[in-house]
């Protein structure tokens, strides 16, 4: 995994790891309308399979994207990748919203893993493009429109920094009453029997 996606893949630990898969399907404020931490994944998971899917659609064509950028992706690329701020109010696509995958419960280091191994399957990808097709624009993003492999990954690092934002308010949120017995946060949180004195 490139060095930029595995800091910010590595900000999840201290908030997932070691949480149950009970916690993982609460929704913020109990409002089913905002995302519980594992539909967070698995969109993020989804956004990182579309990724791959456009670079081994290149890959398989044999040469990058020669699509051009309108004046208001100019714009938004300059917003994104030059300024890191995603643009509010603009709903996830369709082909990222969760319950897609059809997973069943988990637990926060399960959902790391699946993160993880997605992040590093689109970074293998990336690196496959820029190898065959150097700092051209490879592929076009839906909303950014074409890009070279380094602002792909720009985009990953905003995209998944900004859900650890979201992240954050979901465990305020929720609450933490719920790590799994073996994780070492648990141990950590485990309240500790008082021995009782006589006076």
């Amino acid at each position: 995994m490139h060095p930029v996606l595995q800091q910010v893949f590595d900000a999840y630990g201290p908030i997932l790891a070691g949480r149950s898969p009970e916690w993982c399907q609460r929704h913020p404020e109990q409002d089913d309308r905002q995302w519980s931490a594992q539909e967070l994944i698995e969109h993020l998971v989804l956004t990182c399979r579309s990724t791959s899917r456009e670079m081994e659609k290149r890959l398989e064509r044999g040469h990058p994207t020669r699509a051009r950028s309108t004046p208001l992706q100019w714009f938004l690329q300059l917003v994104v990748l030059s300024f890191g701020r995603m643009p509010n109010g603009v709903p996830a696509p369709i082909f990222a919203r969760p319950d897609q995958l059809h997973w069943s419960a988990m637990g926060g280091s399960e959902l790391l893993e699946m993160l993880r191994q997605e992040i590093d399957r689109m970074d293998e990808r990336i690196s496959q493009c820029r190898q065959s097709f150097g700092i051209q624009r490879t592929a076009s993003h839906f909303l950014l429109g074409p890009l070279r492999p380094d602002q792909w990954r720009r985009f990953h690092v905003i995209h998944i920094g900004h859900h650890q934002e979201q992240l954050k308010r979901i465990e305020k949120f929720v609450g933490e009453p719920a790590w799994t017995e073996a994780s070492p946060v648990a141990q950590e949180r485990r309240p500790r029997s008082r021995v009782n004195s006589s006076t």
